[in-house]
């Protein structure tokens, strides 16, 4: 009974109340034993209890409609207790089922007694992501104190021979790019830091400083592979040092850890890769710092940040990664004629983790690019070292139909609009989600006020290229039941092609329509509220929607990531709780009811 009881304490609404609150369950909570084809609640009959289920299935049917399914560890009869009303529905127990039964009257001195508890049973869409990111960091919070040394964390392990000049040394740091300097004594390890040479600069000549042996702190302070990240900020904080080496088995050097990037670690790592990329001076280092995003991402994504947010920070580190790669890439004689372009959800700026390469590049007209067939490929090669793979559309700098000069992209935007039985509307698509991010903008600009201004003057085309929005069949089928469509992939929903591809691509054709500049999927909707298409709390709940279904599609991707399976958008139902599935139902049902919105305003129907 004790340890059932813990169980009811750690699961939503009941992980909200207080000690005092949870010992008046402990005092008057039943287990209560029920077999298959109960009634427990009949159709305008009044609860006079509450039910968490231990083990079972119960259904809510009405009408011989299923309308929704219980499983273990949810709850219900509570609005019906709080509200003082009758039922709507049966609710049948279809597999036997042990409960617990908290009686009516302390559930409602419960209610009263903490307002927390009592929302929980109304609680919005809004309201309900917000208790699933607060389980998730509280469940998490943990790891952090549990996280170990990772190589991916670590900067190269500079090591020189203790007879070498302290010049010849600084040569070779400053060759490796490494954060400090090990110097491999006969007794062991010694260290060179940045406080050791300021102090050979102003002593080396009163001291008669020449080698890299007599500046050196020995020994060093190192700490083993695979230890404990908290132990090890204790060791460094305790020790007052910056610079920690990391040992394997055999106690040779793996790398350094320094204190910033173990601060960051527990903090928001964005600063820290920025300014290595920005003092990147060759595509390693940028390559190096980039790989650094992921573990940002879910260091923030376990704070609660919202989806929105992380996308953000990770869009503006994206940038700074592209535009240094650009200038260490491109000869400087293309800089300013030429730009280069994010596409898909990079250009949106929505990518958290990384996807397939999408980018372009416009030369400005008769401007021959030498040299391109060599140069190009770099840049492809780079990001792919990154972690970005190839598209497999080939929409790459790579492909000559993504890189040429602005009197062919013009001519590409009018053969769009005017050929819309072609696939010229997806390559419409990828253009007006582009974003300049490096070179001659300018040329940009004039290509997207020509693709706008093409639009107006032919709006014919809208519909045609608001269709694609009625390609995906919802995820939500009868009854409100998730629908798993593949085969290869029983009880799980692609959230891409069933509910977020729905709300980008029915705000892009609405912002086009618009004459919208912007490529932010969140930005478009309320540009489109300022220009009265939509009121504001239809903006804010489609906004609160598309934060949803990100963070579902987040969260399952870094889950995967941690298990070494490949991120993808699939969610896997069988881990979402009562709460999570609540939650996500209702995101889709207002997908569905944009999609009508949509098709209702283009006349879809009307299109073959």
């Amino acid at each position: 009974m004790i340890a059932l009881l813990q169980r009811l304490k750690e699961h939503l609404p009941f992980s909200l109340l207080g000690k005092e609150e949870q010992k008046t369950i402990e005092k008057s909570a039943q287990i209560v034993y029920y077999p298959q084809e109960t009634i427990l609640i009949a159709t305008d009959q009044t609860p006079d209890r509450l039910y968490y289920i231990i083990k079972g299935v119960v259904e809510a049917i009405v009408n011989d409609e299923l309308v929704d399914i219980y499983h273990q560890d949810d709850t219900f009869g509570g609005i019906e207790l709080i509200e003082k009303q009758p039922s709507g529905y049966d609710y049948i127990v279809t597999e036997e089922m042990i409960c617990y039964e908290i009686p009516k009257e302390v559930f409602l001195q419960l209610c009263d007694s903490n307002e927390a508890f009592r929302s929980y049973f109304f609680s919005s869409i809004v309201e309900r992501i917000d208790m699933i990111k607060e389980r998730r960091e509280s469940a998490k919070t943990a790891d952090l104190m549990v996280a170990r040394i990772d190589r991916d964390i670590l900067h190269p392990a500079c090591i020189v021979e203790p007879d070498i000049s302290v010049t010849e040394a600084v040569a070779e740091l400053e060759t490796e790019g490494a954060a400090a300097l090990l110097v491999n004594n006969t007794e062991g390890y010694g260290i060179v830091t940045d406080m050791d040479l300021r102090k050979y600069i102003l002593s080396k000549e009163r001291e008669e400083l020449l080698t890299v042996s007599q500046i050196q702190t020995f020994p060093a302070i190192t700490v083993s592979e695979g230890e404990l990240l908290f132990n090890v900020l204790i060791l460094m904080t305790g020790h007052s040092i910056k610079h920690m080496p990391v040992v394997d088995e055999n106690e040779k050097p793996v790398g350094i850890l320094t204190l910033i990037d173990l601060l960051s670690y527990f903090s928001n790592q964005s600063h820290l890769i920025t300014t290595q990329i920005e003092n990147a001076g060759d595509i390693e280092s940028v390559i190096d710092a980039s790989k650094r995003i992921d573990v940002m991402v879910k260091t923030l994504h376990l704070k609660g940040i919202k989806s929105r947010y992380i996308a953000k920070m990770v869009s503006e580190v994206h940038k700074k990664m592209y535009a240094r790669l650009f200038m260490l890439i491109f000869p400087r004689s293309w800089h300013e004629k030429c730009t280069l372009l994010l596409l898909g959800s990079e250009g949106r700026g929505e990518q958290i983790l990384k996807t397939d390469q999408d980018n372009a590049l416009i030369f400005e007209d008769g401007f021959e690019a030498e040299g391109k067939e060599e140069i190009l490929p770099k840049f492809t090669e780079a990001l792919e070292a990154i972690g970005f793979p190839r598209c497999k559309g080939n929409v790459m700098v790579i492909n000559p139909r993504w890189a040429k000069e602005v009197n062919s992209y013009k001519a590409d935007i009018e053969e769009w609009i005017n050929h819309t039985e072609s696939n010229g509307l997806i390559e419409l698509s990828i253009f007006y989600d582009a974003f300049a991010v490096a070179g001659n903008k300018a040329l940009f600009i004039g290509l997207r006020d020509h693709l706008i201004a093409e639009a107006k003057k032919h709006q014919s085309f809208l519909p045609h290229f608001a269709k694609p929005i009625e390609s995906f069949e919802s995820p939500l089928g009868l009854f409100s039941r998730f629908v798993s469509r593949e085969r290869d992939h029983k009880d799980e929903i692609d959230i891409k092609k069933g509910a977020l591809f729905a709300i980008v691509h029915g705000i892009r054709a609405l912002a086009l329509e618009h004459g919208i500049t912007k490529t932010n999927t969140t930005q478009r909707i309320k540009a489109l509220n300022n220009a009265g298409y939509m009121t504001k709390e239809d903006a804010v709940n489609l906004m609160e929607t598309l934060e949803v279904l990100m963070t579902f599609r987040l969260h399952a991707r870094l889950q995967k990531l941690e298990e070494g399976k490949s991120p993808d958008n699939y969610i896997d139902l069988k881990r979402l709780s009562k709460l999570e599935k609540d939650t996500l139902k209702e995101a889709l049902k207002i997908v569905e009811q944009f999609k009508k919105r949509v098709a209702y305003h283009f006349h879809l129907s009307m299109v073959g």
